[in-house]
């Protein structure tokens, strides 16, 4: 696999995280250039000028760390384009600062709890998917489940500390509790609900981005 494919794979890795999908496959990697000596050049677009900075920098910084672990790779230069913070946000990712450097004064720490937060919505809106797949979700375990949809749990889980074995419980609320037979119904509503809104809002991102640029994007 040459380095570029590495290196496109691991942008593989980056979430939006709002909407809970890879940016590449969201259509947000305008481009990748890697040279022959292992530089690394990525441009990210979103779908409006607009987007919120939290989330913006976010992506950027994970696609910059992530792109970092790739063996062979020599530097790495992240861009967002045409975005109202962009100048801001690349000059403190380029620097390895944090979001609260990148905005001197106008912020209030680190994005730590917002990215917390909206795992937890990710992870019960995965779980929603998949709680049609076991007969008993109550007593159902993760190891039971399979799919893209029970890894990115597995993935969410760890992320936020919770158990993530073949023997946790398969669903979970937001704070790590299992969801219980008597709480299975009210759940499932509010999974169903999250999962509608990540699927609906991902796919007026695309629009918008499809509308912007002009081109094709992945369904």
């Amino acid at each position: 696999m040459s380095l570029r494919s590495r290196v496109l794979e691991q942008l593989g890795t980056v979430y939006d995280p709002e909407l809970d999908e890879p940016i590449t496959t969201l259509g947000f990697v305008g481009s990748c250039v890697v040279t022959s000596d292992g530089d690394v050049e990525v441009r990210l677009r979103l779908p409006t000028p607009q987007c919120a900075p939290n989330f913006a920098f976010l992506m950027a910084a994970d696609a910059r760390s992530a792109v970092g672990h790739v063996a062979g790779v020599r530097g790495v230069v992240i861009e967002l384009e045409d975005h109202y913070t962009g100048d801001e946000i690349n000059a403190a990712v380029c620097r390895g600062e944090g979001f609260s450097e990148a905005f001197p004064g106008e912020t209030q720490g680190e994005l730590d709890a917002l990215r917390r937060l909206f795992q937890r919505k990710a992870l019960v809106a995965r779980e929603g998917r998949l709680l049609a797949t076991v007969a008993d979700p109550a007593s159902a375990t993760l190891g039971q489940l399979s799919g893209p949809d029970a890894e990115r749990c597995r993935e969410l889980r760890r992320a936020l500390g919770l158990d993530a074995s073949d023997g946790a419980p398969a669903f979970v609320k937001g704070d790590g509790d299992p969801v219980s037979a008597d709480e299975l119904p009210r759940f499932k509503r509010l999974a169903g609900l999250t999962a509608l809104s990540l699927e609906t809002n991902g796919g007026m991102c695309r629009d918008l981005l499809r509308t912007r640029y002009k081109e094709g994007v992945a369904a």
